[in-house]
């Protein structure tokens, strides 16, 4: 009796188990759907040309302000940090190693590869992502969702599409500013330590010696894609708060969680492709 209890015991925990595995996967798969087909909507929408009303576009002016204008002084500041952190670093062991070649290489595969978009990334979140989730989880417990629909107004349009828009067009206006600031940076430090004793135009020769046509068309694309998937993870989220029983101090952490974890999925995906 006891073995067969027992036995019975470990059969209902392993349904259980089971059953919750099953429930998990299902509503993950049931979101991930619900996300593309909200990205799919968003770009079928913006390439309409009945979209880009006035208000359409004085919002997406608004968003692209915000993320490529009033972030400037963070980018240029994270640039100069990145670059005495890992240019001048870089710089300085390569040196140290006889290895002043392949300064370019390393700075193309570390920097402007795989570095500079999960940065971007990172800094629009930050920057405007938050504003853009605590913004939109108001639309519906503040009741000027209901306003827009009343007055028979598509939220998509209005909220969703200028903001994805602007975003991924900032990502790449942010990571042009962060890596020049953050090369600039890295030569300045090297160049006053004594590591370098080239000028700046064949430090910016050897750069753009290392890279390829790839390094001018993928990163700023993974940029791009980046800035629009942030937006996107950013207004899904902020716009799925229905109600009050669902704090608003929750939706930060919450969509860092999936913004981080899309920027990883993007950038790893751009380089398997690659």
């Amino acid at each position: 009796m006891t073995i067969r209890a027992s036995y019975s015991f470990d059969r209902s925990r392993l349904r259980r188990a089971l059953g919750s595995l099953g429930a998990f996967v299902r509503q993950g798969t049931s979101n991930l759907l619900l996300f593309v087909s909200l990205g799919a909507t968003v770009l079928v929408v913006a390439s309409r040309r009945s979209t880009w009303r006035a208000p359409v576009w004085a919002e997406f002016m608004r968003a692209l302000n915000a993320v490529a204008v009033r972030s400037l002084s963070t980018s240029v500041a994270t640039g100069v940090l990145v670059g005495f952190a890992l240019v001048s670093q870089a710089v300085y062991w390569l040196a140290a190693t006889g290895q002043t070649g392949l300064v370019g290489q390393v700075i193309v595969i570390l920097l402007i590869r795989e570095l500079v978009p999960i940065l971007v990334g990172l800094l629009i979140f930050g920057r405007n992502g938050t504003a853009t989730l605590i913004e939109l989880g108001e639309a519906h417990t503040g009741g000027w969702m209901r306003q827009f629909e009343i007055q028979g107004l598509d939220p998509m349009v209005l909220l969703v599409v200028p903001r994805t828009l602007a975003f991924a067009l900032g990502a790449f206006c942010m990571a042009t500013v962060l890596l020049l600031s953050t090369l600039l940076t890295g030569y300045l430090i090297a160049h006053g330590l004594g590591l370098v004793a080239y000028s700046i135009w064949d430090f910016s020769d050897m750069v753009q010696r290392a890279m390829t046509v790839r390094d001018f068309i993928v990163p700023p694309l993974k940029c791009i894609v980046i800035g629009f998937m942030v937006a996107l993870v950013c207004c899904a989220t902020g716009l799925g708060r229905r109600d009050q029983s669902d704090e608003l101090q929750r939706l930060v952490p919450r969509g860092f969680v999936r913004s981080a974890l899309a920027i990883l999925v993007i950038n790893g995906a751009f380089d398997l492709v690659g």
